[in-house]
């Protein structure tokens, strides 16, 4: 159980990218549908992702824990995993570059429970984790 870092230069302003990135339900992972708490993102703010197919699904419930929007060149989101199935968390950074790029860095560690398998599936997890959220963020970054 590693932490997957997925990095890329947006060329895009530090404003157009938090705007994507921090549309939480609108985040492209495929298979998932995301339900979100009424109201803006902000601490204390929950979410859960629906992912599977017809009626076999799990909910990946998930909790903000940081909301930075954009400051000083600088924005940056964290969320924890408080689900029945998965545990772990992410980090979303922001940094502007110029006034016209941006580094978007993507932090996420997910845990299968119970943690004793989530550890010896860690190999294939990792892998998982990094393929979906590299096809996420390059995604979003083509959108901002």
């Amino acid at each position: 159980m590693t932490a997957v870092t997925i990095q890329r230069v947006v060329p895009r302003p530090i404003e157009a990218v938090w705007a994507v990135v921090s549309d939480l339900e609108s985040h492209p992972v495929t298979l998932t549908r995301i339900d979100t708490d009424p109201g803006p993102p902000r601490v204390g703010w929950a979410f859960v992702a629906l992912t599977g197919i017809g009626r076999l699904r799990f909910a990946d419930r998930m909790v903000v824990t940081r909301w930075s929007p954009p400051a000083d060149g600088r924005a940056e989101f964290a969320i924890v995993k408080t689900g029945r199935w998965l545990g772990g968390w992410a980090t979303i950074r922001l940094e502007a570059l110029d006034g016209t790029r941006t580094r978007l860095t993507w932090r996420e560690e997910i845990v299968p429970h119970p943690h004793a398998i989530g550890r010896l599936a860690a190999p294939l997890t990792d892998r998982a984790v990094r393929s979906i959220f590299t096809r996420a963020v390059a995604e979003m970054a083509a959108r901002a």
